[in-house]
């Protein structure tokens, strides 16, 4: 994780998930080893498990995100930003999960239409590839969810 900026994966990658709070790191940890995505969970539990298996979900270009999380998330085109004030300039896409999340980016809604299928729980920017999305759980956001997501961002259904 790099601490100045609270980035873990590429500064530079085209999707960006906003998330209120980091993990546990140690020092030697590195999304550039083999097993990045393993120690991340071990070190930090289920949890943590659940949040990138949806990143996963939500990135993966066709419908295996089992692999794709083990062996290509955060590694070039998705990054998390933990705690931001503003958008990373650059990004594509954007991912804002959470409550805490938009209040920190001190977002408008009214800016945001909801998702068809996902009142309620996905709303989109009118004009960008900006989108508010439940935290990354779950309870808060199910398949269903994910595929509403991934149908809006032209990806096949995962169900």
């Amino acid at each position: 994780m790099n601490k100045n900026n609270n980035i873990i994966g590429q500064s530079t990658a085209s999707r960006c998930f906003y998330l209120p709070s980091p993990p546990l790191l140690n020092d030697s940890w590195s999304i550039h080893t083999d097993k990045a995505i393993n120690h991340l969970i071990e070190m930090n539990g289920n949890h943590w498990r659940k949040i990138l298996t949806i990143m996963a979900k939500i990135s993966v270009s066709d419908t295996q995100w089992k692999h794709y999380r083990e062996h290509q998330l955060l590694k070039r085109n998705e990054c998390i930003i933990i705690g931001a004030t503003q958008l990373v300039t650059g990004a594509k896409q954007h991912f804002i999960c959470g409550q805490q999340s938009s209040e920190l980016l001190q977002i408008n809604n009214a800016n945001f239409a909801p998702l068809k299928g996902a009142e309620g729980y996905l709303s989109q920017h009118s004009k960008s590839s900006i989108f508010l999305c439940p935290y990354l759980d779950y309870r808060q956001f199910p398949n269903l969810h994910i595929d509403n997501l991934r149908q809006v961002l032209g990806l096949p259904s995962l169900a």
